[in-house]
């Protein structure tokens, strides 16, 4: 018989509030906010590019919508015909 055994030891730290505002002070400092670069890229700036994106929107958001309808009718007839 084969018997493994995993055990670890808790070691916990404890730390008065003088230090614990030292480090909190420490880790501000070395710490920067991280900055997102992709948001930048992808975030339209200009206003042509806020143009383009309306207009865009204003071409497929019919076809997305009558595409929605059909499905909505599609499913409710199949809903009736079981009943």
């Amino acid at each position: 018989m084969k018997i493994t055994i995993i055990s670890w030891k808790d070691e916990r730290w404890s730390a008065d509030k003088e230090t614990l505002s030292g480090i909190n002070e420490m880790i501000k400092k070395k710490s920067k906010p991280i900055k997102v670069k992709w948001k930048k890229t992808w975030e339209p700036t200009s206003l042509i590019d806020k143009c383009a994106i309306g207009f865009g929107w204003l071409i497929i958001s019919p076809f997305v919508l009558s595409e929605v309808i059909i499905q909505g009718f599609i499913w409710l007839a199949k809903k009736i015909k079981r009943k």
